[in-house]
């Protein structure tokens, strides 16, 4: 976390970005090298330094790069923080909803066509015109005694993850 003065700081650099801009560069003329700044009250370019004409090319660089780096390194902070409050929220404001396998398996017994043809194809399902029919045909192919065990048992819900994923690869021409 951090402390009153760090956060004092973070809001000094918010504003002075602010007031100095971004739009920075370096220009040469000859006899000096200067840094240049586009002001964001006029948007006129300012000189605003000159460079010592020894000074490494290193220097100019992240002096150029300075008003990016802080917008930059602030923007990773706000969106850090967006994404800690959002997960602090989530595992604080609710617990996860159980999957509903069983739910889900009846849905395509009694409504997915494809599902049916799939049974019939690989699971020899003589008739699907009757939906008991259908689920006691799931019960044995899943090794269940109700499609609730899907919801209670991870074996089972293993077992109707895997058939459903056999399903989809079916399905895929």
């Amino acid at each position: 976390m951090a402390t009153e003065a760090e956060k004092r700081k973070l809001e000094q650099l918010r504003l002075s970005l602010e007031m100095v801009g971004r739009d920075w560069w370096a220009e040469a003329d000859g006899e000096a090298t200067r840094l240049m700044v586009r002001d964001p009250a006029d948007g006129e370019p300012r000189p605003i330094a000159t460079f010592a004409a020894d000074a490494p090319a290193a220097f100019f660089t992240f002096i150029v790069g300075a008003a990016d780096a802080t917008a930059l390194t602030i923007d990773l902070l706000d969106r850090c923080r967006r994404a800690y409050r959002e997960l602090a929220h989530n595992q604080a404001g609710s617990q996860p909803k159980p999957k509903r396998y069983s739910a889900e398996c009846a849905m395509k017994c009694r409504n997915d066509q494809a599902f049916r043809q799939y049974l019939i194809e690989r699971h020899d399902l003589r008739d699907t015109a009757d939906f008991e029919r259908i689920k006691t045909r799931m019960h044995s192919i899943l090794n269940v005694q109700s499609l609730n065990e899907l919801d209670t048992d991870e074996a089972a819900a293993a077992r109707w993850k895997s058939l459903r994923a056999d399903f989809d690869h079916w399905r895929r021409p």
